[in-house]
């Protein structure tokens, strides 16, 4: 047989659903939230928060927290407070483990005289009140319990500060009421006396008896003055050092010269000896001598005259005596001056 085509079935009317947006939810759509005139769907984080919200929405409410006391659970009488207080005055808590020994044995003495039963943080809330109460307003005498709540916090502020605990004294601790007559002696350990560092203070002792003892003081002066002579000697050898390395570079200058003229004086002789070598008997022409080369010949006949220079002596008082050789200004012969040897006739 031939399939027919599904579309072509004839489909129930709508009729008890005119409106399209109750037939789209019928179908289990959703319509898009209206953002900005336009209907679009939500994006990102906000797609993520509607389906979860989805999913809150048909999952249960959770359950709201009971607060405040359990139903059926009377409240503390007098015998009940005085029972809490004998065993926290015997056990003496300090924390968690200390109020879970006073929950362990109140529950164990309500059991016994059909009381009620208590949790911990009750036990311990109850205890706390005490401490907080005030004294009632026209009323002179404290309560008795608030009293004896003041006195085993006082034990207790009074063991944390002069007992050493540990973890092993309260596991070690059995749970029975046979124990409270050991708990009535607390030990009070006395600290021990600090540690006086005695080496430091006799150093500085021994290091201030050193500074100011007076054989110290004038070794140290000693000391200084013998740095301040060498100091000085050292920059005195300097100084001498300095003008000797002066005089040193001051007679190489004058031996310079002196060679200088010593090379001049060999060329000019050898320049003489070839050019009167092949003269023969040629006269050596004598050089003309000036008016005041007469007149110093004529009147200081003591006076040494060669070649346009006077010869000067000084003889000093000590012993010794210096020679120097002037040169005359009016000489005719100014190339013989500056190349003439004193010495020669």
């Amino acid at each position: 047989p031939a399939l027919i085509n599904p579309a072509l079935f004839p489909q129930p009317l709508d009729e008890d659903r005119p409106d399209p947006a109750t037939i789209a939810r019928s179908r289990g759509l959703k319509p898009a939230t209206k953002v900005g005139g336009a209907r679009q769907k939500d994006k990102g984080k906000k797609r993520a928060r509607s389906s979860d919200s989805e999913v809150d929405s048909d999952a249960a409410p959770p359950p709201t927290k009971q607060r405040g006391r359990p139903k059926g659970l009377s409240n503390f009488v007098s015998r009940d407070v005085n029972k809490l207080l004998d065993i926290a005055k015997k056990v003496r808590p300090m924390g968690q483990k200390g109020w879970k020994k006073v929950t362990k044995r109140y529950n164990k003495f309500a059991r016994k005289y059909h009381r009620p039963e208590r949790d911990e943080k009750s036990l311990e809330s109850k205890y706390k009140l005490l401490l907080k109460a005030k004294k009632p307003t026209g009323d002179v005498a404290c309560p008795p319990e608030v009293k004896r709540a003041h006195r085993i916090e006082h034990l207790i502020n009074t063991r944390a500060g002069t007992r050493e605990l540990s973890d092993n004294d309260d596991d070690s601790d059995s749970d029975s009421d046979s124990d409270a007559s050991s708990d009535g002696s607390i030990e009070v350990l006395e600290r021990p006396a600090a540690k006086v560092h005695t080496a430091v203070a006799r150093q500085l002792v021994t290091k201030l008896v050193k500074t100011f003892d007076p054989d110290t003081q004038q070794s140290r002066e000693e000391e200084r003055s013998q740095r301040s002579f060498q100091t000085t000697q050292l920059f005195t050898l300097t100084q001498q050092l300095r003008d000797a390395q002066t005089t040193n570079d001051g007679l190489q200058n004058e031996l310079v010269s002196v060679r200088r003229a010593c090379d001049r004086a060999e060329l000019k002789l050898e320049m003489y000896e070839h050019g009167f070598a092949g003269g023969g008997d040629v006269a050596k022409p004598k050089p003309r001598r000036s008016s005041r080369l007469r007149y110093i010949a004529e009147n200081y006949p003591d006076l040494v005259c060669r070649g346009g220079k006077i010869r000067c002596e000084r003889i000093y008082p000590d012993g010794g005596a210096c020679t120097q050789w002037v040169t005359d200004g009016e000489s005719s012969n100014k190339s013989e001056k500056e190349n003439w040897d004193p010495n020669t006739s």
